[in-house]
């Protein structure tokens, strides 16, 4: 079957099976599990996935079970629940969604963050032809790490989540003001000037402070003092007009807005008062038309804030999805504690391989699309998801085996000297077994300068193994040519000879030293390649001496 009615079939059956619009993610798993051809060359086949689910989708529903029971008609039957499918989404309509992505530049992206936030954003944006919006939360220039601007960008286009909208928060402020200016006029909010710890009296004792009783007029007027830049930090606060009685504690007057002069990295002096997360966020939404906003359980008491100030202005407010957590072992790492340990020289930058940033995994061979299908796998799940780092190799594996030509490569090199081995002075090999159509490598051999890995030559000593695709060798304190027949549970090692190539293997827990054959010499920075019985990885460097390859995984 060519691989283009291969694909055609798998969307169609993935449209009948979810109310007429294939998702080519899905699609694109379920046909590089069924074909070789198309495991070969993954980027023209997730480009002939995207043409033929467009086609596809642009059909009706009825025509689309009418071609799959001319074409397929044995994938009409469902069996069990298929994963890869968004679920529906609340209030949806198609063409009117808009999502928003709220980073703030404190740093790159975390795997935790692409997961959740950015994925579903993006994701459901895209299901129903809506708009996905990316606003950087900038609003507090203490936190800001001035870099953070360009790698957030690079981050989401990396990954395949590019914007339709981008916003900085920064370039805002005069919106914020207008905002803040009404609703003192409409009552709902009031300049505060009670110091920090007799309001925590006032609101732990649900009484009101004595700034409430100001009016509209004292209230502007001090607003334009606050704006003026005369007051400094921590001396006023413009509040929302709550209930001190509430009893939800977040919603006894919380604070909007707070005189910051902390030099802005885009703004400079410019603007002495800032606006609190609550406030533009809820500001942002209602100006960009945000539909639907996808947020961690933990920001429940935000979504609450929120709706109280779009209340004051009677906004509609949007439909809040929230999402339970994606945690990996060791990831819960806190910017702060990166940027410390950056400073402290105790990893090397935001890619070093230790960390869970979407810099570190790609720099190690991780491709985007398998981050993606993980978390489309994961889905909408509103408990907190505890995954291993296995699931992501896994996912990672099946797209690029096919891809990562086969290479040896020794760690701790031991040499062998086998003087009685028959005249031989190369191996040809093939560069995928899967796809001899890649062509061979010649792998250049010297009998007496052969290297094995330090951890093959303990753990064999004194058995005969067999030198892949060589001949068999008794290991020991002098080593034997011991023939050529292959043997049943024979261990078959890899070998390097000379010529050939240093090699440096980065991985999470340290880098490994060895030497590779002299093929690897001639491999560019960003190939993947898979060094035989160590695991996948990625050419980090490569100047014909010494090869850098970051460990991805087994």
């Amino acid at each position: 079957m060519k691989l283009r009615d291969l694909v055609f079939k798998y969307a169609l059956q993935n449209a009948v099976f979810y109310k007429g619009k294939a998702n080519a993610s899905a699609v694109l798993g379920k046909v590089i599990s069924q074909s070789q051809e198309a495991r070969s060359n993954i980027k023209e086949t997730r480009s002939l996935v995207e043409q033929v689910v467009k086609q596809v989708n642009v059909m009706g529903l009825d025509e689309q079970k009418k071609a799959l029971e001319k074409s397929a008609p044995e994938l009409l039957k469902r069996e069990g629940k298929e994963e890869g499918v968004l679920s529906d989404l609340p209030g949806a309509k198609e063409g009117k969604v808009k999502t928003r992505f709220a980073p703030s530049p404190t740093g790159p992206l975390s795997i935790g963050q692409f997961m959740r936030a950015v994925f579903l954003s993006h994701a459901y944006a895209k299901k129903y032809k809506g708009k996905f919006i990316v606003r950087v939360e900038d609003t507090d220039a203490r936190k800001i790490e001035p870099e953070a601007y360009e790698w957030i960008k690079e981050d989401l286009l990396r990954m395949g989540t590019k914007w339709d909208l981008l916003v900085l928060q920064s370039y805002r402020l005069p919106l914020y003001y207008k905002f803040a200016k009404e609703m003192i006029e409409k009552g709902g909010a009031y300049v505060c000037s009670c110091k920090t710890e007799n309001f925590r009296k006032c609101k732990l004792s649900k009484s009101e402070c004595p700034c409430r009783a100001n009016g509209k007029e004292k209230n502007l007027e001090l607003w334009d003092y606050m704006v003026s830049g005369k007051l400094e930090e921590g001396s006023s606060v413009l509040r929302l007009k709550g209930k001190m009685g509430d009893p939800n504690p977040v919603l006894r007057d919380p604070p909007l807005f707070r005189i910051n002069k902390t030099p802005h990295p885009l703004k400079g002096e410019k603007f002495p008062v800032w606006p609190l997360y609550n406030f533009a966020c809820a500001v942002d939404d209602h100006d960009l038309g945000v539909t639907h906003v996808f947020r961690g359980k933990e920001h429940e008491h935000n979504t609450a804030v929120q709706k109280a100030i779009a209340d004051v202005f009677k906004w509609e407010f949007p439909n809040v999805i929230n999402f339970g957590m994606i945690r990996f072992p060791g990831e819960k790492i806190h910017t702060r504690d990166i940027k410390e340990m950056i400073s402290e020289g105790k990893v090397s930058g935001w890619d070093d391989p230790r960390l869970p940033t979407i810099r570190s995994l790609l720099r190690r061979g991780f491709q985007p699309e398998a981050i993606r299908n993980l978390a489309l796998q994961c889905g909408l799940s509103k408990n907190d998801i505890e995954l291993s780092w296995e699931n992501l190799d896994t996912q990672n594996r099946k797209l690029i085996d096919p891809i990562a030509n086969r290479y040896m490569v020794v760690v701790d090199p031991v040499k062998l000297s086998i003087d009685s081995a028959p005249e031989k002075r190369e191996v040809f090999e093939l560069l995928h077994p899967d796809f001899p159509e890649r062509g061979k490598k010649k792998i250049p051999l010297e009998h007496s300068k052969i290297y094995i890995s330090k951890e093959d030559h303990e753990n064999f000593k004194g058995k005969i193994i067999r030198l892949k695709n060589l001949y068999n060798v008794t290991l020991g304190r002098k080593p034997r040519y011991t023939g050529d027949i292959v043997m049943k549970d024979m261990q078959k090692i890899q070998w390097v000879s000379e010529p050939n190539v240093k090699v440096r293997i980065v991985k999470k827990d340290g880098a490994l030293e060895g030497l590779g054959e002299p093929e690897l010499a001639n491999l560019k920075p960003n190939m993947l390649i898979q060094m035989e019985r160590i695991g996948f990885g990625r050419v980090d460097s490569n100047n014909r001496k010494e090869i850098v390859v970051y460990f991805a995984h087994k």
